[in-house]
């Protein structure tokens, strides 16, 4: 499958990686190059620009995903769906609230274009035992047309569900922090 990857910080670059390592097309974007280079070895292509990325896929539907910071994730979403073909679809993996996912759904549907939103889990360990993802979107045919980068990344001992619409899967990830966290504090 062919994707971008916007963020390429510990998470993003462990997903890049281990999608390309599975066959995937990955276009591996970010605002310094360095790490642009460093997924370059791992079997990515560079994407310096988002004009890069939206070359890459020419008038034809792009699956972008951004993982980036809570706070900034949302101005870069908005700015995904103003660059990018009509039917695209943009995932976000931030640790987002769920609140404002379902509102930033409504300017990508606005865009006539589709938000999954994807909370990732499995930290430093995920590359190599599989991450936990926790998928929503309104769209159920659009996470089964992702699933094959959801089952890659999950390999060998990770998981991913579909929770439900808009929203659904920062909220589960919220629920998952909570619990992991008041492990960790006992």
């Amino acid at each position: 499958m062919k994707l971008a990857i916007h963020g390429l910080g510990r998470m993003g670059m462990q997903i890049a990686r281990k999608l390309a390592e599975a066959g995937h097309e990955v276009y591996a974007h970010n605002r310094s190059s360095e790490p642009i280079e460093e997924a370059v070895r791992y079997g990515c292509k560079a994407a310096h620009s988002k004009d890069d990325v939206v070359a890459a896929f020419g008038n034809k539907p792009a699956l972008v995903w951004v993982m980036l910071p809570e706070d900034i994730t949302d101005d870069e979403i908005a700015e995904w769906s103003a660059l990018l073909s009509e039917g695209s679809t943009i995932i976000n993996g931030a640790n987002s609230d769920f609140r404002r996912t379902k509102d930033l759904n409504l300017v990508v549907q606005a865009a006539q274009k589709t938000l999954i939103d994807i909370g990732v889990s499995g930290g430093v360990w995920g590359y190599e035992r599989g991450f936990p993802l926790m998928v929503g979107c309104d769209q159920e045919s659009a996470v089964d047309h992702i699933a094959p980068i959801l089952d890659d990344l999950t390999k060998p001992d990770g998981a991913w569900g579909y929770f439900g619409p808009s929203g659904s899967g920062n909220y589960v990830k919220m629920v998952h922090n909570a619990i992991e966290y008041g492990m960790m504090q006992s």
